[in-house]
């Protein structure tokens, strides 16, 4: 009985809440080894949740500034943006994936894509040493705030 109340109740709770957590994206942090213009990077999971295939160049998808919040505010696009490269089409239900470099200067490599990643995105964004906060946004829904630190 209190497994059916449960069931039930769980629909009315995403729906009051806003949140539901098959639909947010995911941010973890990816370590990777690189020289000095290198920056924290992260790799992001979106779930596709129309019931359409989507392109992976689709501005839905977190690859651009405006998709990214930094110390609780929203990065603004600064010039053109650069697309995606090659692009698939990502399937009803299936994720799309991306890294998200902070680099601390425009100079330095472009690395490919790696680790099943549809996009690499290097976003020059030089950071002040202590705590940071980043999240992501896919289509309309925002991960949670994920904290990190860096050190100059």
């Amino acid at each position: 009985m209190q497994i059916a109340t449960i069931l039930l109740l769980l629909p009315g709770m995403i729906t009051q809440t806003g949140r539901n957590p098959q639909s947010m994206p995911t941010v973890t942090p990816m370590f990777m080894s690189r020289g000095a213009d290198g920056g924290p990077a992260f790799f992001i999971e979106c779930r596709n949740t129309t019931n359409a295939p989507v392109s992976s160049g689709s501005p839905i998808w977190a690859f651009s500034r405006s998709a990214v919040r930094l110390d609780g505010t929203v990065l603004e696009e600064s010039g053109g943006r650069i697309g995606p490269g090659l692009t698939v089409d990502i399937q009803p239900g299936a994720m799309w994936r991306g890294i998200i470099e902070l680099r601390q200067s425009a100079s330095g490599q472009s690395l490919a894509v790696a680790l099943g990643a549809n996009v690499r995105a290097p976003l020059n964004v030089p950071l002040s040493a202590g705590r940071h906060t980043i999240a992501v946004r896919c289509s309309n829904a925002w991960s949670d705030d994920l904290p990190f630190y860096w050190e100059n």
